[in-house]
């Protein structure tokens, strides 16, 4: 139930909402790779459009490297009438334009695959909405974010953002950088084995579960053993089984015990003897 509310949660997400949310609560601050245009009233020459630097700085005429990366386009605006007004120009009136935010790529398990400007206070979960949300085949434990460092190394977090998704947890989804990755991969497989009508291995889908593998398997043959259903999963490099009663479950007693899978889980319906 869990992972589907946060499959509802990213998905219901508007991006015109998340833009229209920044835009009122968060002026950006330039960064890396921004495209400014830069205009002096009067100043044809002064005019420019400039890329910022991986330094967070721009060249500018007259004033060589200026350092702009953490500033809105107010305070650039202000700092460069001040540069300017200290040793060339009587009162300028000096504007500043975003013509290109940074970007990150959000790849994967997404409805809408591909690359998204960065604007400010945008995070992982922000940054699936935008693509569209999680596919139905979208593993939501294992969200691979790769960034680079200052020094250009490449590192990788792994997100489970279904302990993000809550509003008490908000706080600690990662706010994105320039140029950073997500990756949503894909949900594994499941097999299930025994004494079921068609045994193999099927495809994990959001919120499945033992009966729901079962039924996928053409459900249980007539010399089945359900209550005797084991599930073993390998965590951490250790193995683990769960006995789920499935026969009780079937006849609709003891239904909170059946059990959501997770990739690479096994199935295991035992044959009865009597």
């Amino acid at each position: 139930m869990k992972k589907i509310i946060i499959f509802l949660f990213v998905c219901l997400i508007s991006p015109a909402l998340l833009f229209s949310q920044y835009a009122e609560n968060n002026e950006y601050r330039i960064t890396r790779n921004n495209l400014l245009e830069i205009s002096v009233y009067n100043e044809p020459d002064l005019s420019k459009v400039v890329r910022v630097s991986a330094k967070g700085s721009i060249s500018y005429p007259l004033l060589g490297e200026v350092f702009v990366e953490g500033l809105t386009a107010k305070e650039l605006e202000e700092k460069l009438t001040s540069l300017l007004e200290m040793d060339y120009l009587v009162n300028p009136q000096v504007g500043v334009f975003i013509q290109e935010f940074s970007k990150i790529s959000v790849l994967g398990q997404v409805k809408i695959p591909g690359y998204y400007e960065l604007k400010s206070g945008i995070t992982v979960l922000d940054a699936i909405a935008l693509a569209g949300g999680f596919t139905e085949r979208a593993d939501f434990d294992n969200v691979i974010l790769t960034r680079r460092d200052d020094s250009g190394r490449k590192t990788s977090f792994t997100i489970n953002t279904s302990d993000i998704s809550s509003e008490a947890n908000r706080g600690i989804d990662l706010t994105l950088r320039p140029d950073d990755t997500i990756t949503v991969p894909e949900l594994g497989l499941v097999s299930v084995v025994g004494q079921v009508k068609s045994p193999g291995r099927f495809n994990l889908k959001v919120g499945m579960t033992v009966i729901e593998a079962i039924a996928m398997a053409g459900g249980l043959t007539d010399i089945a053993a359900p209550n005797g259903t084991k599930v073993i999963r390998t965590q951490d490099g250790k193995k683990a089984t769960y006995t789920i009663p499935v026969g009780s479950i079937l006849k609709g007693v003891n239904r909170n015990k059946d059990m959501l899978l997770k990739s690479g889980d096994t199935i295991v319906v035992p044959e009865s003897f009597f």
